[in-house]
């Protein structure tokens, strides 16, 4: 949660499943320290149960897999609970480097070597996601799954053999990532081209989870085609930026 412009990291979303009677794990794939991981790690450590398989920041221990974190969710659905649980997996998903997520694999070449394992690695993720929900309707219990990513990325030296994608906040594509919900009652598949935005998450959860509190004001149904109000995004300076004023980097995807 954001008051006057600073985060107020005590008040998220782990701290209010915790008060509505959760269970709550977070298992994480990323770090535990350094410039771009402790805030994260402060939120996720105010969760019941935490397990870190890096040591120290996101770029520690390299070798280390996603979808490792599947032993640590089948553990808990191992047990019965009576307590409702959110259990978080926080993911190196796409992270550049991605030829160092794939073990230098892909499945097919498209412009440079580093494009083509970023695109292998969404289907690294796609298994771990298919492997959890087979996890999550084999515990027998209702449940709902959301994925999304927590930020998207840029091309760098584009058009060269040595190109690659990481981290940048001129474009939208920067800011446009996949969020999807699968549900155990689901009936049908709907796609939602309503734009959202990443600050309205608490609003979301509190919809997704039926937790509410006065803090958190649902100005409009989330998962829905309702027009919610304009978009603004946070750039590398901390200034707020509307979205609708950023510039377009688009993936050709024609192989070579």
């Amino acid at each position: 949660r954001v008051v006057d412009g600073k985060p107020q990291y005590q008040d998220n979303f782990v701290t209010l499943a915790n008060r509505a009677g959760f269970q709550s794990w977070w298992f994480s794939n990323q770090g535990q320290i350094g410039e771009y991981d402790t805030a994260i790690a402060s939120i996720a450590k105010r969760a019941d149960e935490v397990q870190f398989l890096k040591s120290g920041d996101f770029e520690a221990d390299k070798n280390t897999k996603d979808d490792a974190l599947l032993k640590m969710t089948a553990q808990v659905f191992a047990t019965q609970r009576t307590q409702p649980q959110l259990i978080v997996l926080h993911l190196m998903g796409s992270h550049p480097q991605a030829c160092d997520r794939t073990g230098g694999k892909y499945a097919e070449f498209v412009q440079s070597k580093e494009t083509s394992c970023y695109l292998y690695t969404m289907t690294q993720t796609d298994e771990l996601l298919s492997q959890l929900y087979n996890q999550l309707r084999n515990a027998g219990e209702s449940f709902s799954m959301v994925y999304f990513s927590d930020h998207g990325l840029a091309f760098k030296e584009r058009g060269k053999a040595v190109q690659y994608l990481a981290h940048d906040d001129k474009f939208q594509q920067n800011f446009q990532v996949p969020f999807m919900v699968i549900s155990s009652d689901d009936k049908t598949h709907r796609i939602i081209k309503a734009r959202r935005s990443a600050n309205d998450f608490l609003s979301f959860f509190s919809q997704w989870t039926g937790i509410s509190t006065k803090e958190i004001v649902n100005s409009y149904p989330f998962v829905s085609s309702k027009k919610a109000p304009p978009v603004y995004v946070t750039n590398f300076k901390l200034q707020k930026v509307e979205y609708a004023h950023l510039g377009t980097d688009i993936f050709a995807t024609k192989s070579r």
